[in-house]
């Protein structure tokens, strides 16, 4: 009877563990992190954009994440970014973020790729008029 209650006991913590592993490991739990974080820049204005996780790869209390800010303005406006995470305890913190794509808009604040330099005059040759 006690090699039962045990085996029970021990089913049970595994169970609670493993539900815990899940709400942990969820896009959800990442992007209540990502917003958590956002929200403590003071020249960030959340509510001009839409956050959308699009991709968490989980590697034990690490994760990585694709996300796209989505512009409620103009939603062709998109701008992706990389986020590294960190497991402390039963929540996730962000560690640091990069840019990763622009789609619409260039992520480098340009309207696009550097045009290419104008050609120059071959030698020997006198500019038209």
């Amino acid at each position: 009877m006690r090699f039962l209650s045990v085996c029970l006991l021990g089913l049970l913590l595994l169970v609670v563990g493993c539900s815990r592993t899940a709400e942990t490991q969820s896009k959800a739990a990442i992007q209540a992190a990502i917003e958590t974080h956002l929200q403590q820049r003071q020249n960030l204005v959340l509510a001009n954009m839409t956050l959308e996780v699009q991709d968490v790869k989980f590697a034990g209390d690490k994760a990585e994440a694709e996300v796209k800010f989505r512009s409620k303005q103009s939603p062709n406006l998109s701008v992706g970014v990389r986020y590294l995470l960190r497991r402390v305890g039963d929540r996730w913190q962000v560690e640091s973020s990069s840019p990763s794509s622009g789609m619409g808009a260039s992520p480098h604040g340009g309207a696009g790729p550097p045009a290419p330099p104008a050609p120059t005059a071959e030698p020997g040759l006198k500019p038209s008029h």
